[in-house]
């Protein structure tokens, strides 16, 4: 690994709450959620009909994510279209459902005795997304696809870096997009895990999470530059941390164990003290086990600096969008950097006592931000954390 540093220099968000980053961020911080009841998938016999819908269609031979993607690839990249060495441009995407409303609505087709649309199975893979937005972009250099669960898109984005700071590429691009479908739906439902309410993440009453859909696409490229061609800077880099808990197929470790060692992991990655993270963007997903474990697992990275560190939940605004998720909790830290402010976590009205921590409960929380933990903790004990620091100019 060399010493280059890298620097986010474009950010676009599709999500439930608005179709750009600025509308989301600007509901988010004055506390709306974008959960309503399920349109988007006909499931009369599930106890939960609540999700974060985004208010946009597939189109012919474009799924729903592919769709979002590269909606929000425009954003990011706001009218800025690389030049040089084409190789050395990678993309990295985290993948949920993908193409699988697809193939779900193949299987239907045969199994009513219908021939279906054999060519729209093409668009089923996990990858055309990756593929999609490599080709918007014009990328001929690595690209790579993973299918990590809930902390997919994180690792994404720490690939992304590793990368960029090895000095392999000038440009990647990484994010996530997820839309739902009846497979993963009915897969949580029989887990017991969703709510049929508005989630509560660190609440004492917490019953479980809300499926949500979008897509996160942030651009990162070496600091040098990125001054070079008078980028728009939001946030640094510094580095990232993955563990396994191997511990149980869904359940997380009960002490954190894992979870702790990616965050300190981050750190180290990044050379910072505890005491110098302002903010963690948490996986708070609000079913009973997880974030308990999770604030464990922050006093347990943290020591003592865990009780000045403010802690969000964007699952609380968006649900949870599983694949997309670690994306979309960097897109609010990123925002909350840039801004120096604090997303609230909606419906926060009585925290669970092991949740002791700050949990920016109800309001937004403007404060004094230097550095952030993104978290994503997935099924199987799949922990990822991100280090982002404010972007200071120098």
């Amino acid at each position: 690994m060399t010493g280059t540093r890298v620097v986010i220099t474009g950010l676009g968000v599709v999500s439930s709450l608005a179709p750009d980053r600025e509308r989301t961020w600007s509901a988010m911080l004055a506390g709306k959620d974008g959960l309503g009841p399920l349109t988007r998938l006909h499931l009369p016999a599930e106890p939960a009909q609540i999700a974060g819908q985004v208010a946009m269609d597939p189109a012919r031979h474009q799924t729903l994510c592919e769709r979002m993607a590269l909606r929000a690839l425009d954003e990011a990249q706001d009218g800025f279209h690389p030049v040089g060495d084409p190789t050395r441009i990678g993309v990295f995407q985290g993948a949920g459902t993908s193409g699988l409303p697809i193939a779900e609505a193949f299987l239907e087709e045969r199994l009513a005795g219908r021939r279906g649309r054999a060519t729209e199975t093409a668009h089923q893979s996990p990858c055309t997304v990756t593929d999609a937005l490599a080709r918007r972009l014009g990328a001929e250099g690595p690209r790579g696809t993973i299918m990590n669960a809930c902390s997919s898109s994180l690792l994404a984005l720490g690939q992304a870096w590793e990368r960029i700071a090895a000095g392999e590429l000038d440009l990647a691009l990484a994010g996530g997009a997820e839309g739902l479908c009846r497979t993963t739906y009915a897969g949580f439902s029989c887990l017991k895990a969703v709510d049929a309410h508005k989630c509560r993440p660190f609440s004492r009453d917490r019953a479980g999470l809300n499926l949500g859909e979008g897509a996160v696409q942030i651009l990162l490229e070496p600091l040098e530059r990125a001054v070079a061609r008078g980028a728009t800077i939001y946030a640094e880099v510094l580095g990232y941390g993955a563990s396994m808990d191997a511990h149980h197929p869904t359940a997380p470790h009960p002490e954190g164990e894992g979870a702790a060692r990616a965050m300190a992991l981050a750190l180290r990655a990044g050379g910072l003290n505890a005491s110098g993270v302002d903010l963690i963007s948490a996986h708070g997903t609000a079913t009973p086990a997880n974030d308990g474990a999770e604030c464990l697992a922050i006093r347990r990275a943290l020591g003592a600096a865990a009780d000045a560190v403010s802690v969000t939940s964007t699952k609380s605004q968006f649900g949870h969008t599983l694949g997309a998720a670690g994306a979309f909790g960097a897109a609010a830290a990123i925002l909350a950097l840039r801004d120096q402010v604090v997303s609230p976590t909606l419906r926060l009205e009585e925290p669970d006592s092991v949740c002791d921590l700050d949990c920016t409960a109800l309001v937004a929380k403007p404060r004094v931000l230097r550095a952030a933990l993104v978290n994503a903790f997935a099924f199987g004990g799949n922990n990822v954390s991100l280090l982002l620091a404010r972007w200071e100019g120098s």
